[in-house]
């Protein structure tokens, strides 16, 4: 989880001869003027520069494009549709700490619906057709406390399962990882631009055996306000593993993947992928759900794993589970070839949520995968066992134990299941694994109250798991760092929400997703300005 972030930006204002005039008088009174400010402007004065106020730039979120089925899937009589129910979707939104009102809008900023202002944060869930946008404005000097999640839920058919992502802000690079192109599975990519100029993206792909050519067709260009859908499975097929970066010019996009499958006539899972850390030499994943499935199991766990850069390496993965560490024996030192997506099997693990870290000796990227099997319904035609798949995007752990995040929870899931793991800063085989780190875990009702919380302390390599339902969270999650409890533990928290919904033949749970945390974020509302001489 990413920590605090402080946004500053130094303008230069120019005024030729007049500024070196200045500059010479600034030079004579010297101290004088200096003595003037407070000791951060004297020291602003000496570099020629000045703080002035500015309001902060409104903060956008995007959230990803609805699940649906690709053109073209939709095919054969009524008792082999492929859509023989309709999908649900919805978004949700919190912000806290906002200088105006929130909205949520379309993707071009257009029909925006204001969020309900409650006693504590704004909120908003609605069911939703398209891309939405969230938009807030920061209050200088104060935490932005904003989050929003998208959610589609298909209950039969070729799209039946539960795809979630968190809405995310645009970024210049973005590295997806996860989902195949072989027959069976479809892959598609959208970007998009909220911004008011126009984007050149380009697109990078890599697979099993290293970087994938694709030619011409990974360089495009997204108009402001609009967003492209592309294919994966037609740019780069017959891939059984798959990882994209994003890479943006002249403006700022947003990248979500839908994966889905079909095993012959028998749903294999779908989701909505979200963009993980940024190439790292650590990187951790949260929230991995083991049924207990043997090693080499189809529907077992796995993690995918790839070295972007030109060089190979190797990985050391750590498991923490709800008993503490686990030796992932045979897997626990993975060779990574380099531009190639490895797979690293997480079978044989008990029944259980686990959080897998990876420490390389080169920079990777990548995501785990789980599976929760399904039933057929009473009527069907077909024989199998349905599954649903989750993928979890690998995060970076915070620079301080427990940092400040919340995570919105879209309707159409059932139940939500907070994860929460002390991730050791020794992941040595032999290290101390003593200690807990404190959280505040709270609670947002639908009307934009606190409507519960409470301590939960986390063991050091260990990891746990709190109903949403205990504090009453409906709209949104909040995870804080204790005020009290202990909280010095040489680890780092790393959390995520679980979702779960039903496919309506009697058995809970059985579609799932999950949702990485937002952080909070604080601008201070200045601007260095430096005056320099141009001719």
């Amino acid at each position: 989880m990413r920590g605090r972030r402080t946004v500053r930006r130094i303008a230069l204002v120019t005024s030729g001869t007049a500024v070196a005039a200045a500059l010479v008088a600034t030079a004579a009174v010297g101290e004088q003027w200096a003595q003037r400010f407070t000791a951060p402007e004297s020291t602003a004065v000496a570099a020629t520069t000045r703080q002035v106020e500015v309001d902060p730039p409104t903060s956008t979120y995007v959230c990803p494009r609805p699940a649906r089925l690709p053109e073209g899937s939709d095919v054969g009589d009524d008792q082999f549709g492929a859509a023989p129910v309709e999908t649900r979707t919805a978004a949700a939104a919190v912000v806290g700490g906002a200088a105006g009102d929130p909205v949520l809008a379309r993707l071009d900023g257009s029909r925006g619906t204001g969020l309900t202002a409650g006693p504590d944060l704004d909120v908003l869930t609605r069911e939703v057709s398209g891309t939405r946008v969230l938009l807030a404005d920061p209050r200088a000097g104060s935490a932005l406390r904003l989050a929003g999640a998208l959610a589609s839920s298909t209950a039969a058919g070729d799209l039946r399962g539960l795809a979630a992502a968190s809405c995310r802000a645009p970024a210049t690079e973005h590295w997806l990882v996860g989902g195949g192109s072989q027959v069976g599975r479809t892959a598609v990519l959208t970007v998009q631009n909220p911004s008011e100029s126009p984007a050149t993206v380009g697109l990078a792909v890599h697979g099993p055996n290293g970087p994938v050519s694709i030619g011409g067709r990974g360089a495009f260009t997204v108009a402001p306000g609009e967003q492209e859908v592309l294919r994966l499975d037609s740019l780069a097929p017959e891939q059984r593993r798959l990882a994209v970066r994003v890479s943006a010019a002249g403006a700022r996009v947003t990248a979500s993947w839908q994966t889905q499958g079909i095993d012959g006539l028998v749903p294999a899972g779908t989701d909505l992928l979200e963009p993980g850390a940024p190439p790292s030499r650590t990187v951790a994943f949260s929230g991995v759900v083991s049924r207990g499935e043997a090693p080499l199991e189809d529907q077992a766990a796995e993690l995918w794993l790839l070295a972007p850069d030109d060089r190979s390496g190797t990985a050391r993965v750590s498991v923490y589970g709800p008993q503490g560490r686990v030796t992932l024996r045979g897997a626990d030192i993975v060779d990574l070839g380099a531009g190639a997506v490895t797979t690293v099997p997480l079978g044989g693990l008990d029944p259980g949520t686990y959080t897998v870290v990876v420490d390389a000796d080169v920079p990777v990227v990548g995501a785990a995968r789980f599976a929760l099997p399904g039933e057929q319904p009473e009527d069907s035609v077909v024989d199998g066992t349905p599954y649903d798949l989750a993928w979890n995007a690998g995060q970076v752990l915070a620079d301080e134990p427990a940092g400040a995040g919340q995570v919105a929870l879209p309707a159409v899931a059932e139940e939500a299941t907070v994860v929460l793991s002390a991730v050791p800063t020794d992941r040595s085989e032999d290290a101390d694994l003593d200690g807990t780190v404190a959280v505040r875990l709270r609670g947002v009702d639908t009307d934009g109250g606190v409507a519960g919380e409470q301590q939960v302390d986390v063991p050091v390599g260990g990891t746990v798991e709190v109903p949403a339902a205990d504090v009453g969270a409906a709209t949104a999650v909040f995870v804080d760092p204790a005020t009290d409890g202990a909280g010095g533990a040489a680890a780092r928290v790393l959390w995520s929400v679980r979702l779960t919904a039903s496919d309506g033949t009697g058995t809970d749970g059985t579609l799932v997703a999950t949702l990485d945390p937002t952080s909070a974020a604080e601008t201070d509302g200045v601007e260095e300005v430096r005056r320099v001489d141009a001719p």
